[in-house]
C-alpha cells in the first residue's frame, strides 16, 4: 500500500512539471533551438557576425564623406587660384631727380608761352576757351579757373618772348610772359625731373 502511494505521487509530480514546462501553444520548448538555428535577430541583422554593429557605422561614415548638393568636399579647395598679374618692370619705381639745365628752362618758357596764349584766346566760345586752358593747369588749379569768363579777361595778346625770373626750386619756376596790357608771371610746377610743367597760378600784371 505505501508503495502504491509513492507512485502515485511520482506521477502527479512529473505531470505538474511537464505541464508547467510545456508552452501554450505548440511543442516543448527546446532552448537550444535558437542556437542551433542560427537566427538571424531583429531587423535582418546576424548578432553574431557584427555584434557591434560596425558595418552600420562604416555606411554612415562613407556617407558623410560625399559631396552634398554638388558642392565640393571638406578637401577640395574653395577658391580658384589664377596667376598672378604681370607688373611693367620697365615702369620707374622712384621719383625723377628735378635739376636745371638749358632744357628745363626752354620747357618752363614753353609752357608758360601756351598758358598764356591760351587764356587770352577771348574770342572763343566760352567751352572751347576752357578746352584749351585746362590741360595746361594742375588739378588744383583747375576749379580756380574753370567759371571765369573769358569775356572778363583783360589780356588778349602775348607780345613777347617768356622770361624764366625764379628758379630758386627745381619744382617750382616763376616766367614772366609780356602781352598787350604788361607782363603776366606764370607760377609753374611740376612733379620731379620728368613731369611735365604745369600752370599754378596765372598772375596778371602789377596794377592792371
Amino acid at each position: 500500500m505505501k508503495r502504491i502511494f509513492v507512485v502515485a505521487i511520482t506521477v502527479i509530480a512529473l505531470a505538474i512539471g511537464t505541464w508547467i514546462g510545456w508552452p501554450r501553444e505548440g511543442g516543448p520548448v527546446d532552448p537550444t533551438a535558437q542556437e542551433s538555428s542560427g537566427a538571424v535577430a531583429p531587423g535582418g541583422q546576424d548578432d553574431f557576425d557584427d555584434p557591434e554593429g560596425t558595418s552600420d557605422e562604416t555606411a554612415d561614415d562613407a556617407a558623410a564623406t560625399e559631396a552634398v548638393d554638388g558642392r565640393p568636399d571638406a578637401g577640395d579647395p574653395a577658391v580658384e587660384v589664377t596667376a598672378e598679374p604681370e607688373f611693367d618692370e620697365t615702369a620707374p619705381t622712384e621719383p625723377v631727380e628735378a635739376t636745371w639745365d638749358d632744357t628745363v628752362r626752354k620747357a618752363a618758357r614753353d609752357a608758360a608761352l601756351a598758358t598764356i596764349t591760351a587764356f587770352a584766346a577771348t574770342d572763343k566760345a566760352e567751352d572751347a576757351w576752357w578746352a584749351g586752358l585746362q590741360p595746361l593747369l594742375t588739378p588744383q588749379a583747375r576749379p580756380v579757373y574753370q567759371d571765369v569768363d573769358p569775356r572778363l579777361v583783360p589780356v588778349t595778346e602775348v607780345t613777347g618772348d617768356p622770361e624764366v625770373t625764379d628758379e630758386t626750386s627745381t619744382l617750382l619756376a616763376e616766367v614772366a610772359v609780356p602781352t598787350d596790357i604788361g607782363p603776366y608771371t606764370v607760377l609753374l610746377t611740376r612733379a620731379d625731373g620728368a613731369a611735365p610743367w604745369l600752370a599754378e597760378q596765372i598772375r596778371p600784371p602789377e596794377g592792371s
